[in-house]
C-alpha cells in the first residue's frame, strides 16, 4: 500500500507599491510549516531551493535550480 505524506510551506511576499518603486521588486519569506524553519528570499530560485531542500530530506527529490533561474529569465 501506498503511503502520502503531506508537507506544508508558507510564502509571505511583499511587494512595493510605492510611486517610482521598482515594478519587479519585491522580497518574501518561505516557511516549512512542520519544522518552523524559515529563510527570507528575493528571488524565486530561492524558494525553490528551500522546499527542495526539505523535500530531498525525507525523499528522493532534486531540483535543479540553475535550469529553473534559466527558465524564468528566458
Amino acid at each position: 500500500m501506498n503511503t502520502r505524506r503531506v508537507e506544508s510551506f508558507l510564502l509571505r511576499l511583499v511587494v512595493d507599491d510605492e510611486p517610482g518603486a521598482d515594478a519587479d521588486r519585491w522580497r518574501g519569506r518561505i516557511q516549512h510549516i512542520g519544522s518552523g524553519s524559515e529563510q527570507q528570499i528575493d528571488e524565486l530560485a530561492q524558494a525553490i531551493a528551500f522546499i527542495s531542500g526539505h523535500l530531498s530530506a525525507i525523499c528522493d527529490v532534486r531540483v535543479d535550480v540553475e535550469s529553473l533561474s534559466d527558465e524564468a529569465t528566458a
